[in-house]
């Protein structure tokens, strides 16, 4: 069933109720009334089809409905053929075991829901009020219960009372089957079959079922089961409701207010028509009253407690996460800084010092490249316990985030005590950490940074902490500085070194030069070697080592890496137009930077270079360090991207790092480049090393070139040794594109 057809129904219904009003008494008011409620026993037969968790409660319900409605036609029937109604009849079985049979099914849908000490007071205290009204209502003058009359009479107000407790306790106990939606429309309905009976029990049964007041209860009550029908087979009975049962609501108060104002109706009534009431319910119902409505308000200021202190938990609990880092479950920025300030805002008014330690972690990049994420955050929350640890009880460690830590000293030692907390921090950062990826070592590099007086702010001593710990990291990591005027007058030099390196690429204050690269065996060129140059307008020809380590310490290497690539590739593709027989094979070799060959987007911009230029990949040369193969894990899926590519990759200046030459079988290289300086040994050992790497490239099928060849003896010991490339002044100097000579042979 839709909404579609709910409106239908919806509108159905209305039509049969709206001719049942207007049509004169009679057989058609009669079958209109039939047909009413048909209808709405049809809809709830549905829900018991369609709810099979709760199949059972609602076959109770639809037959107990069911039930009543044949009494109705019972009734029906004595009033046409105007026979007179006994006492008790057919008809009044049909209404008790129909309210018995409705009572099971509200019972079998109630247990299905979580207990409730609240909801059962509130049910308690409307049920006894209820109880009175029905007593006074529908029992009078019952003098012998044992006859079928008397038990017929008593069974009225109990099942009556049966059904009002089940069905506030329905609506008053937390949703956790039923939905709520349709436990309301239930309530509706045994609100509309009680009234409907308290009504003809105030009349002394004298109204027939055909008077039109009497009879709006009854059609209230079915409607009611219509509703919790379709709400039932739009809603299946196994989902949960978002109510909760606890609290004193306004329906709830309302609900009280109603049931304890019944005693003092009930008095003013009889007082009115003058008729005694009985005293000994109105007792009972008071003591019962007296004991439930002081309980239910001491429950209400229980539960208000509770709600508080739950609140003020959550309250808590939010500062808490607001304040600290959700994996480390330190203190994160926003808490440092706010008690960096708090602390500098003291050392203003009693001169004292503040420090800071920035702790930078070393290689733990690494440690997510090769072990994942998982083992990298296994490592940041045992990396802050172990910080806590070492540290003094007044000090505050805290996240900066990622894999960057702060720590505030209070009280501030000496600066000797200070590096001893630093070089601690150093020791315990380092030992190594087994995850469950397998065993993870990072480092750490540590900043500090003082002001006195206050006379600074938190930001800017943050910062200056920030670039101590850089300092650390870049004069060999694991250790600690200081930070100190000179650092920062380094450090604004850098800066404006940074500054004129973007404004000389926009520019175009940088050239290249090209170094010829030579085969020892028959002095033919081979290839070159792209050397950037920049050419200061106000200093002049700035060698590459006075800018590329500032460079390399930004994303600036990777923008004069791009640069070089687009330059070198397009001016061999010109040498290449101008002598294209002598210059056909030659190839170009690029350094290429660690952070570059880091960046995803190298490969990307390699492709982009060959195709502006196009140049074919295989003339282009890669040349990389040994210290990029160990500073950066993703070298080599990028160097094997790049190999795919047809690109052929040179590792520069072996033999200076750590690469062993057993390693030279796993690299993703083709090329060594011997570094110059075993060339320019005269010591025979240091001889038999560069015979011995060569002898080794070419065990593993990579081509060789020795730098820095300076004199013909040089050259003669590569040529003996079986080298076969080389380059150096000897061999040529590096020169503008303008004023390289187009030549292939020395």
């Amino acid at each position: 069933m839709g909404k579609a057809f709910e409106r239908r129904y919806a509108v159905g219904i209305a039509v049969l109720i709206a001719a049942y009003w207007l049509v004169p008494r009679g057989l058609a008011q009669n079958v209109l009334q039939l047909l009413t409620e048909l209808s709405a026993l049809a809809v709830l037969g549905l829900a018991a089809g369609r709810n099979r968790p709760a199949r059972t409660a609602w076959a109770f319900v639809g037959l107990g409905a069911g039930l009543i409605f044949a009494g109705d036609i019972g009734q029906l029937v004595y009033e046409i053929t105007g026979d007179p109604v006994p006492y008790p009849s057919v008809e009044d079985a049909g209404y008790l075991l129909g309210n018995l049979a409705l009572a099971v099914g509200l019972a079998l849908l109630h247990i299905k829901r979580p207990r409730d000490l609240a909801g059962a007071l509130d049910t308690a205290v409307v049920t006894v009020a209820g109880g009175l009204l029905f007593w006074f209502t529908l029992v009078r003058d019952l003098t012998d219960v044992t006859s079928a009359a008397g038990i017929t009479t008593l069974g009225y107000p109990l099942t009556n009372m049966l059904l009002l407790a089940l069905a506030v306790g329905l609506l008053t106990s937390p949703a956790d089957v039923a939905d709520p939606l349709v436990a309301r429309w239930l309530s509706l309905a045994v609100a509309g079959h009680l009234i409907g009976d308290m009504l003809y029990g105030i009349n002394d049964g004298a109204v027939t079922i055909q008077d039109r007041v009497t009879m709006i209860p009854y059609f209230v009550m079915y409607l009611g089961f219509a509703g919790a029908g379709l709400s039932a087979a739009r809603t299946p009975a196994a989902q949960t409701g978002a109510r909760s049962g606890h609290g004193m609501s306004a329906g709830r108060l309302l609900g009280m207010y109603a049931a304890l104002m019944v005693i003092p109706g009930l008095l003013l009534t009889d007082h009115v028509r003058h008729h005694a009431l009985d005293q000994v319910p109105l007792a009972i119902a008071s003591t019962l009253l007296s004991l439930l409505v002081p309980a239910r308000m001491w429950l209400a200021m229980r539960q208000l407690e509770a709600s508080t202190q739950q609140r003020d938990a959550f309250r808590e609990d939010l500062a808490h996460q607001a304040a600290h880092d959700a994996l480390t479950d330190l203190p994160n920025r926003a808490y440092l800084m706010e008690t960096l300030a708090a602390l500098m805002h003291r050392a203003r008014r009693s001169g004292e010092e503040v420090a800071l330690l920035f702790v930078d972690l070393d290689y733990f990049k690494r440690v997510n490249d090769q072990l994942g994420h998982a083992a990298g955050d296994e490592v940041l929350r045992t990396t802050a316990e172990r910080m806590k640890s070492v540290l003094r009880a007044g000090d505050v460690v805290g996240r900066q985030g990622g894999d960057e830590f702060v720590v505030l000293i209070d009280p501030v030692p000496s600066p000797a005590e200070l590096m001893d907390i630093a070089e601690r921090l150093v020791t315990i950062v380092s030992a190594p950490i087994l995850t469950a990826a397998g065993k993870a070592q990072v480092g750490a590099s540590v900043g500090i940074a003082l002001a006195r007086d206050g006379q600074t702010d938190p930001e800017q001593l943050l910062q200056d902490a920030d670039l101590a710990a850089y300092r650390a990291k870049s004069n060999g990591r694991g250790r600690a500085e200081i930070f100190d005027q000179a650092l920062r007058t380094e450090l604004e030099a850098r800066a404006k070194l940074e500054a004129e390196i973007r404004h000389g690429l926009a520019t175009d204050q940088f050239e290249l030069h090209y170094q010829p690269v030579m085969s020892v065996a028959t002095g033919q060129l081979r290839s070159y070697e792209a050397l950037i140059r920049w050419r200061h307008p106000e200093r002049g020809m700035v060698p590459p080592n006075d800018f590329i380590p500032t460079a390399e310490e930004s994303l600036l290497i990777c923008e004069i890496g791009r640069w070089v690539l687009r330059r070198a590739t397009r001016q061999l593709a010109e040498w290449t137009q101008a002598d294209p027989e002598g210059h056909g094979d030659i190839t170009m070799a690029v350094n290429i930077s660690a952070r570059h060959l880091a960046s995803r987007s190298l490969v990307d911009e390699v492709r982009q270079a060959l195709h502006d230029s196009g140049l074919e990949a295989s003339r282009l040369v890669l040349e990389i360090t040994e210290t990029v193969l160990l500073d950066e894990p993703t070298a080599d899926a990028h160097l094997r991207d790049l190999r795919t590519l047809g690109v052929t990759v040179s590792l520069d200046d072996f033999g200076t790092g750590y690469t062993s030459i057993g390693q030279l079988q796993k690299l993703q290289v083709d090329t060594l480049k011997i570094d110059q300086s075993f060339l320019r040994s005269d010591d025979p050992a240091t001889q038999a090393l560069v015979q011995l790497m060569v002898t080794a490239a070419h065990a593993f099928n990579l081509d060789v070139v020795a730098e820095g060849v300076e004199t013909q003896e040089q050259l003669d010991r590569l040529v003996a040794i079986g080298c076969e490339l080389a380059q150096g002044y000897y061999l040529g100097r590096p020169k503008a594109a303008q004023d390289t000579t187009i030549t292939t042979a020395l």
